[in-house]
Formats: structure tokens, C-alpha cells, sequence
């Protein structure tokens, strides 16, 4: 006698959503992430209206809290998923990440709680997060350790980025007792951010267009990084000291622009997937082009007026781009979809676009309702973050 029904595989055991959310650092991290942003520049949008009165500068709230509670978080996402593959080590159990998410998340909440108060009492939370931030950094450098992998070049990179995240927060809690703030800013924006940015980008994108494009050869150049981070590191010093960082930027923007020339990256043979992240990365030398603007109208003695207009090209042109097509395949790649972009989801790469030209233009014609720029790049961020996790931050809970 054949039992048919000892041939049928026991259904697996049911789970909460909870449990499907915390079963993979991407899907913790991403959400955390995004809700973080969300109440980040919800708060800031209601600060520039009057609304509610931060007991903080809005700089210090603004730069520390995107830069160590909301991306911090995509990135811990990214490579604590991908720092495995790359390394050929087992994957990140939760009793390794779940941690680094409390810290980070828990400072992060008692952050934007004492921001209503002091910003002295700031030292509080930024303590938590740095605890979770250097956990994150124990456990990529463990990887990097263990693993046996010949080429560690990249990866490498990414921890000298982190490392330079650790020197950027103690700079913003120095900044309490002694002026640090724009030190501060200048490591943890261009040697810590922008660079891990960078150096993902300049190993996944060519990669992507490699392996979907048939006949798409890679041509980096193998002193880029190099050259990238000792000119930011130039920079990071001038603009601390408030030196005119022409040199810098030239150096930046000739060489960001070379590279990507170099790269052939194929916009017209791409899906869209990956011709939005290729878009992105023109956000760079836009970026630096118009420092060296800046930097020369200073220079000949008629100083042109860009406020923050060159960062918002790399912060929201570049960053938020990248952050949502990585965490868009990763997303589906990891749930056994095909990862792609539909017409719903290029509309969003296209408000972002839209994003970035509105705070560029509010940088650079403040005379035309600075205000009101402000408030309706806040409202574009909030409604991008909202529609894309309309249509992917159901995946993250499913099993």
C-alpha cells in the first residue's frame, strides 16, 4: 500500500510578520530606514513652517540624523547582505544585526525626542548609535577577517569609509564642548557617505551592465578611489578652515567626469533598472561642477550664491537615487522576484530627479520663495518614500 500522503512535504511552520521582517538584515534595516526618514524630514518640513520649535541647531539635527540614522541604516541593509557574498563568508545571524538595529534605532528615537529639549542632552543618544554604528563596523571587519577571498579591494574601501564614520560622529559629539560641527560635517558627509556611495557604486554598476549587456566590457581605472579619496580628504580640510577648495573640486569634477566617460556605462541597452542607477551617478560631477562655479566667482571677486544646492545634487540627486534602485532589487532579488523597474516605480527615480533640480534651484535663487522650496522638496521626499513603500515595504513582511 503507497501512502500518498507521506510522500507530501510538511507545510512549513507558520510565522508573524514580525518574525518575516527580522529574518534578514535587509528587511530590517530597510524598513527601519525608511520610517526613520520619513519622521526626519516630516519634522524638519514642520520646523521650516513654525509649527514645532527644535531646542537644536537644524544643520546639526539634519546632517547627524540622515546621515547616521536614516542612511546608515540602508547601508547596514546593503552589505550586511552583500559583505558575504563578496567574501565568501556565511551569512549575518540576527543575534549579530538585531543589536545594531536596537542601538541605532533606539538612539535614534530618543535623538528626535531630545531634540524637543537640548541639544547637550543629544550626547545621550548619539551614544547609543555610536554603539550600534561600531557594532556594524566589528562585524563587517570580521567578515573581512575570516574571509579568504583573494581580492579584498573593495571591501577594503568600504571599511576605510566606515572608519571614517567612527571619527565623524565623535566630531559631532565634540562639537557640544568645542567647535567641531563643520569638520564634523565635511568627514561624515564625503569621507563616510559619499565615499561608501561611491565605492558601491563603482563596483556594482559596471558589474550590472557587464553581466546584463552582451558585449559591455568594464574599464575602470584602478587609481580612481585613490585619487577620489585623497582629493575629498583636501577638500574635507580647505572647507573646514574656509579656504577656497577650488583645487579640490577642479580635481574632483575632472576626475569623476573622466571616470564615468571611461566606464561607457550603456544607458540605451539597459532595462530600467539599471539605467536609472546609471543616472544617478551624473549627479557627481554636477555636483563638484558647481563648487568649482562657486569657488571661481569667489576667487574673481564676485561671489555667486549657491547655499547648499551642490550637496542636495549629491545627497538627493545621487544618495536617495542609488538607495532606492539598490533597495529596489535587493528587495525583489531576495523575495525571488524578477528584480525590475516598471512605469510605476521610474516615476519615482523621475521625482527624485525633480526633487533634486527644486532644492538646487531653491539654493541657488533663495530670492524666489526659499521657503516655500524647501517645503515642497520635503513634501516631494515624503510622497516618493510614500509611494515606494506603497508598492515594496509589504514584501519585507512576507515570508
Amino acid at each position: 500500500m503507497v501512502f500518498v500522503s507521506s510522500l507530501t512535504p510538511p507545510e512549513p511552520p507558520k510565522t508573524s510578520a514580525l518574525q518575516n521582517l527580522i529574518a534578514q538584515p535587509h528587511r530590517l534595516f530597510f524598513f527601519a530606514g525608511v520610517l526613520q526618514c520619513v519622521v526626519i524630514i516630516s519634522l524638519i518640513g514642520l520646523s521650516y513652517t513654525g509649527f514645532i520649535h527644535l531646542n537644536v541647531s537644524v544643520g546639526l539635527y539634519h546632517a547627524y540624523a540622515m546621515l547616521f540614522i536614516a542612511f546608515t541604516q540602508f547601508f547596514a541593509g546593503f552589505l550586511l547582505t552583500t559583505f558575504p557574498r563578496y567574501l565568501s563568508r556565511p551569512v549575518a545571524t540576527q543575534t549579530t544585526y538585531l543589536p545594531i538595529a536596537w542601538l541605532i534605532n533606539g538612539g535614534g528615537i530618543v535623538f528626535i525626542v531630545f531634540s524637543f529639549i537640548s541639544q547637550i542632552w543629544l550626547i545621550i543618544p548619539m551614544l547609543f548609535i555610536f554603539l550600534g554604528y561600531i557594532k556594524l563596523c566589528l562585524v563587517l571587519f570580521d567578515f573581512q577577517r575570516k574571509s579568504t577571498v583573494t581580492n579584498k579591494q573593495d571591501t577594503s574601501w568600504m571599511l576605510i569609509a566606515f572608519g571614517h564614520g567612527i571619527l565623524g560622529q565623535l566630531l559631532f559629539m565634540a562639537d557640544a564642548f568645542v567647535p567641531t560641527y563643520k569638520l564634523a560635517l565635511g568627514i561624515s558627509f564625503y569621507l563616510y557617505t559619499f565615499f561608501i556611495v561611491l565605492v558601491v557604486s563603482q563596483k556594482m554598476m559596471p558589474f550590472f551592465a557587464a553581466n546584463s549587456i552582451q558585449g559591455y566590457v568594464m574599464n575602470k581605472s584602478k587609481s580612481f578611489l585613490m585619487l577620489i579619496l585623497s582629493a575629498l580628504i583636501v577638500k574635507v580640510i580647505l572647507d573646514a578652515f574656509s579656504i577656497n577648495a577650488f583645487l579640490a573640486d577642479g580635481a574632483l569634477f575632472f576626475i569623476t567626469t573622466y571616470e564615468l566617460i571611461k566606464w561607457k556605462l550603456p544607458f540605451k541597452k539597459s532595462p530600467p533598472i539599471l539605467w536609472v542607477l546609471f543616472l544617478s551617478i551624473w549627479w557627481v560631477p554636477i555636483g563638484f561642477g558647481l563648487f568649482v562655479i562657486q569657488d571661481i566667482s569667489i576667487l574673481l571677486g564676485t561671489p555667486i550664491f549657491m547655499e547648499k544646492a551642490p550637496l542636495h545634487a549629491f545627497a538627493i540627486g545621487y544618495f536617495t537615487t542609488v538607495l532606492i534602485g539598490f533597495g529596489t532589487r535587493v528587495i525583489l532579488g531576495h523575495s525571488g522576484r524578477t528584480p525590475k523597474a516598471d512605469r510605476y516605480a521610474v516615476t519615482l527615480f523621475g521625482l527624485i530627479q525633480v526633487m533634486t533640480l527644486l532644492r538646487i534651484f531653491a539654493g541657488l535663487f533663495p530670492q524666489y520663495g526659499y521657503p516655500h522650496a524647501i517645503m515642497s522638496t520635503a513634501a516631494f521626499w515624503l510622497i516618493v518614500f510614500g509611494l515606494w513603500s506603497k508598492r515594496y515595504i509589504h514584501i519585507l513582511f512576507e515570508k
